[in-house]
């Protein structure tokens, strides 16, 4: 454990680490670990590294669920999808090796705005993107992300949606009840489920809820439920529809149309069989069929 501490502090632009990589810039830091930029000398071509916090390196449960979402992860061939290549682990440390994409993600172009906030009209193609990624992986591979949200969702230089972190998805499961590595809780507060706040297997109603609150911070600023105590809100307490949150937020001109207050409502159910069925229903209520 102490080596491991000793090298995630030691990371350094210019290093190389795992044999093939050299170490550019850092491009994000959260409660898993530390993303960097990385060149790849065997391939010759920019990478990104997405290094493990330690604690997570410690637990052997957790490496073991990592590698078999990972192998899973590199069979998603989807252009909204940010490919997985390999997961790596060392006495160096672990990592997982993606593909690099020059863009930002929409959590970050959303603080920049002067609003915090984007136009339906600006959210179109990029909602159309998610739906079309999610519809692959949840139908094709049969994995559920269960951490959409803005700051996953990275807009390239093409004006073109990749989704990340698929890596620590999970396999769609019919089982009644869940094995332990299933019950583990994972996902982020704001964006999850009731069914996955209590460790419910994963399903395809997950990512239908967190899409929805996706939808509605990128549109209002907030996820639904943003501050005090989530879980009981999230459980019991219904949110105001787009409009009504963004007048208390002293917006009054906006005009979110009535099919998207309506569908992300749907989203937003607490109980999972009222939400729409698929990513794809989810885009065509919204007046963005896919293909």
């Amino acid at each position: 454990m102490a080596r491991l501490d000793k090298t995630e502090n030691s990371l350094a632009a210019g290093q190389r680490v795992f044999g093939r990589y050299y170490l550019t810039r850092t491009l994000g830091e959260g409660g898993m670990g530390v993303v960097w930029l990385a060149h790849d000398r065997v391939l010759e071509q920019p990478i990104a590294l997405k290094f493990l916090a330690p604690h997570l390196v410690a637990d052997h449960a957790e490496i073991e669920r990592l590698k078999t979402e990972t192998r899973r992860s590199l069979k998603l061939a989807h252009p909204n999808i940010v490919r997985i290549h390999d997961f790596i682990l060392t006495p160096q440390g672990a990592a997982v090796a993606m593909e690099y994409v020059d863009g930002w993600s929409l959590w970050s172009l959303k603080v920049d705005k002067p609003r915090q906030v984007f136009s339906v009209a600006e959210l179109r193609p990029w909602i159309r993107d998610l739906c079309a990624a999610l519809d692959y992986a949840h139908n094709e591979a049969r994995i559920v992300h269960r951490d959409i949200k803005p700051a996953n969702l990275i807009l390239n230089s093409r004006g073109q949606i990749k989704v990340t972190d698929f890596g620590l998805s999970r396999e769609i499961q019919h089982d009644a009840v869940p094995d332990a590595a299933q019950a583990a809780i994972v996902g982020t507060d704001w964006y999850m489920s009731p069914q996955q706040w209590t460790g419910e297997p994963p399903a395809v109603a997950d990512d239908i809820y967190s899409l929805g609150v996706t939808i509605y911070e990128l549109l209002t600023g907030k996820p639904p439920f943003y501050e005090g105590d989530v879980f009981t809100q999230l459980h019991e307490v219904i949110p105001p529809s787009m409009t009504d949150r963004l007048f208390e937020f002293g917006v009054e001109d906006a005009a979110i149309p009535l099919l998207w207050e309506e569908t992300i409502a749907a989203c937003l159910a607490k109980d999972a069989a009222r939400r729409p069925v698929s990513a794809r229903e989810v885009a065509m209520r919204l007046g963005l069929p896919l293909s």
